[in-house]
């Protein structure tokens, strides 16, 4: 995030820059090193997913009940910009201890996954991702949901509102486009395609998502602004919405700085009671 920082600082000067390569701030891996304290090894799978060419790598977590009686509501987890799911893997863990199934990736580029992450990548993983979760025999698919966090909000966004419709969707910590992230950062109003190749419009997008939504927001995010990114997709928005401003909170804290009971009992009720 410090690079990112640095890098829009200095735009004046970077006229021909592109942030993309920055935006996807990724690290590749030869094998996944997961722990096993809260998910034991046997109620996770990995997943090998070809998306137009290139295999992408993911884990599909099992609750115990989904394999009898009526199955758990499972959330495709779409994670941020940096270095691969292993990083994200406590996320995990808080969505499985509040009883649900879920299943998380790595972009082209990240973790084991092959390719180069673009905008456009990014979308037909989360489509693959989505269209992997959505025909297992063990997913009731009626009760999935998207959850974005941060660069993974606009993967959650493309797929709620031009792929498939959700349960429901939730944003944590989303930006509003890639000019927002550029207004952000250097406090300058010039286009974001001046120093990034892809849009990432979840303004444009978010009027025609259909499902009920849940954005969460740090007050205190230096990184995505509430009021010009939150806010602005809450605003956008059609109902039934909700928006959470988490005071004190900065960009990757939101669990830690709720608590993380009050958090899973956030995120429990919303998907539960939609």
């Amino acid at each position: 995030m410090i690079r990112f920082l640095v890098l829009l600082a200095a735009l004046p000067i970077l006229t021909s820059c592109s942030l993309d390569p920055f935006l996807f701030n990724s690290t590749t891996l030869d094998h996944y090193t997961l722990s096993d304290s809260v998910i034991p090894a046997d109620r996770r799978e990995h997943v090998q997913l070809v998306v137009d060419g290139v295999t992408i790598h993911g884990f599909f977590v099992r609750q115990v009940d989904s394999l009898h009686g009526d199955p758990p509501y499972t959330i495709v987890y779409h994670h941020g910009n940096r270095d691969h799911l292993e990083y994200y893997w406590p996320r995990v863990e808080l969505l499985y201890k509040a009883g649900f199934n879920v299943f998380v990736y790595d972009y082209n580029g990240y973790g084991m996954s092959g390719g180069t992450s673009t905008e456009t990548s990014l979308y037909a993983n989360a489509r693959a991702a989505w269209d992997y979760v959505f025909r297992r025999a063990d997913v009731d698919t009626t009760l999935i949901a998207n959850y974005g966090y941060s660069l993974g909000c606009a993967a959650a966004v493309d797929v709620s509102t031009s792929h498939r419709t959700p349960h429901v969707l939730i944003l944590e910590a989303p930006f509003a486009s890639s000019e927002s992230l550029v207004q952000s950062g250097t406090i300058l109003n010039i286009p974001g395609s001046y120093v990034m190749d892809g849009a990432f419009a979840n303004d444009a997008k978010i009027g025609l998502n259909t499902a009920p939504l849940l954005i969460l927001h740090g007050t205190v995010d230096l990184f995505i602004p509430i009021d010009r990114n939150g806010r602005r997709l809450y605003d956008l928005a059609r109902n039934p919405k909700t928006f959470r401003a988490v005071q004190g909170a900065g960009h990757d804290n939101i669990p830690e700085v709720m608590g993380h009971q009050a958090y899973i009992d956030l995120i429990t009720a919303f998907i539960k009671g939609n």
